[in-house]
This record gives C-alpha cells, structure tokens and sequence, in this order.
C-alpha cells in the first residue's frame, strides 16, 4: 500500500466512524430538550462560518465559488440539493432522537441499491445480473416486516432514497465538496437563522446563558463540516471501489450502537429484515470485487499494454 492510499484509507476510515457515531452527539443535545428541528437549524447556522472559511484559505475554491455565484442555473440546482439534504438530515436528527437508529442504519445499507435503481432509471444506466436479485432482496427487506407485524419502517426507505435523490442531484452539477456545500448551506441558512429567532422570542432557544451547552450546540458545525474534508481527502486517494467498501463502516457503527449504548431492541423481524440487506450488500459487493477483478485482467492482458519486455502479471502490471 502505497503511502497516498494509506493516508487515504485512514481519512475514509475517520469520516464513516465519525458518521456512524453521530447519533451520540444528537442523543446529548436531545439530553439538552432541543428538539429535532432545533438541531438542523442549529447544524446549519453553524456550519456556515466554518465552510466560509475553508472556502477563504483557498484561491481555488473562491474562484470557483464566484463562478458558482454569477451561473444562476447552478444556484438553481444547488438549492434544489439543499432541500434535499436538509429533509435527509432532518428524518436522521428524528430518527435518533426517538430511538431509531437501528432503522436509520437499515436505511444506509440500502445505499448502493437505492443508487442502482436511480441510476438504471434515471440516468439509463445498465443493471449487472447480480444487482436484480439484491434489489429483490432490499425488497423483500421492506416486505417482512408489513407481512409479519403489519407494520413498515418508512423511516428506513426515506433515508437512503432522500441522500439518493440528493447525490443524483450533486452528481450533475460539477461543483467541488466544499464550495457545494457551502452554497446548499447558503440557501438553508436564512429559514434556520429565521427559525432559531423565533425560538428565541418563544423562551425555547436552548442557545444561552449554561456554557457546556453552548459548547455543545456550537460544535455541531464542527461534527458536520471536519467528516466532510476527511470524506474529501479520502475520496482523492482512493478508488471508488475502497469507497464504497467503507461506506458501510458507518451504518455498522450506527447498529452496534444502537443496541449496546442507545439500548434500542433487534426484534426478530427487524433481524429478518435486516438480514435480507445484509445478503444483498454480499450480493452487491461480491459482485463489485469480481468485476474489478475481471477490469484489471482485462487490463493487464491488453495488446496495447504488451510492449517489449512487458509482463502480464497483475503485480508487475498493476496501475500505481
């Protein structure tokens, strides 16, 4: 492992652990009586002043941020992302603080499929063979539970297809991490600050005179913004492949701390339903490591990589 990828896989492993803890950090300002709306106010009025200075420490991203300003069809698409991503932060603030985030890490094990099915019908993507019985799995997944207890988690089917939509969004606007996050926060930030004053004049603003909880509801900045960058570095040192290996890291966390410190119970439906997600990730991911593997013999054995003196062997050959 080379020491790019290295560092990159250690900024990866950082950010999804650090995702996958954040039920903690909203299950202590639930402590505090904010309320679910409270809290995505106060993350995105936060937010903003520190992704304002990331964007001021660098020439590159204030040029790009100035571009994104003056191109009004780009503002149009961003607020569009906005909306979405505050809707996919506020559904996982109430899922933790009424005490499903076994659900809400149901949901992001969905990720990948939810991008399948968007991308196959949206942006016409084709679907491999081995993605149509995990997809039939992630349905089976929403099934069980209806055809067991009459009852549905559309708490774990609103999550991943709201960050689904949000990411088909983001995906068609060639925006750097930052600067987009910088400009969704922008379009967000006027209703929260209108908000949070509101609460002010109600008495029910939580922001005031104890310190510790100051501390607590200012650092939601920080708790949204530091997984971000370390999301980024990853992102640029390591395939997509290693990404999206790691992005399970973080609904894994979110379960085992469901149930070991947020004390939340696995039922057995709930464990049937999961357990068909669990069988269609293998599903998908086995199927992601043997098309890699396929890629790269593909690659190693092409005449056009065969010079002189050149070997096919996959150590020898492989890309730096």
């Amino acid at each position: 492992m080379t020491g790019l990828s290295r560092s990159g896989l250690l900024w990866g492993l950082f950010a999804y652990t650090w995702w996958g803890m954040v039920p903690l950090y909203f299950a202590v300002l639930k402590g505090y009586g904010l309320s679910a709306g409270e809290i995505l106010a106060q993350r995105i009025t936060w937010s903003w002043p520190l992704l304002l200075v990331l964007i001021a420490g660098s020439a590159r991203r204030r040029n790009e941020m100035r571009g994104v300003m003056g191109d009004g069809s780009l503002l149009l698409r961003l607020g569009l992302s906005a909306g979405l991503l505050a809707v996919n932060w506020l559904l996982y603030i109430y899922a933790t603080i009424t005490e499903r985030v076994t659900e809400a890490s149901q949901g992001y094990f969905m990720m990948p499929l939810i991008h399948a099915v968007l991308g196959t019908v949206v942006l016409r993507e084709r679907l491999r063979p081995a993605h149509y019985p995990a997809l039939v799995l992630v349905g089976l997944s929403v099934a069980v539970p209806v055809i067991l207890s009459g009852r549905w988690s559309w708490l774990a089917l609103a999550l991943p297809v709201t960050f689904g939509l949000y990411s088909l969004v983001r995906k068609q606007v060639a925006v750097e991490s930052a600067v987009g996050l910088t400009v969704e926060t922008s379009w967000l930030l006027p209703l929260s600050v209108g908000y949070l004053l509101w609460l002010t004049h109600d008495g029910e603003n939580h922001l005031g005179s104890d310190a510790v909880r100051n501390l607590w509801i200012v650092s939601s900045g920080v708790v949204t913004v530091a997984p971000l960058l370390a999301f980024t570095l990853s992102l640029r040192r390591l395939p997509l492949l290693a990404v999206s290996f790691l992005q399970f890291i973080s609904p894994t966390v979110q379960m085992l701390l469901a149930v070991t410190v947020l004390k939340e119970e696995l039922d057995p439906i709930r464990l049937a339903s999961l357990s068909c997600v669990w069988i269609a990730v293998a599903i998908f991911l086995g199927d992601a490591l043997l098309a890699e593997h396929r890629r790269m013999r593909q690659w190693t054995s092409s005449p056009e990589m065969m010079g002189p003196g050149f070997t096919s062997s996959p150590t020898a050959s492989a890309p730096r």
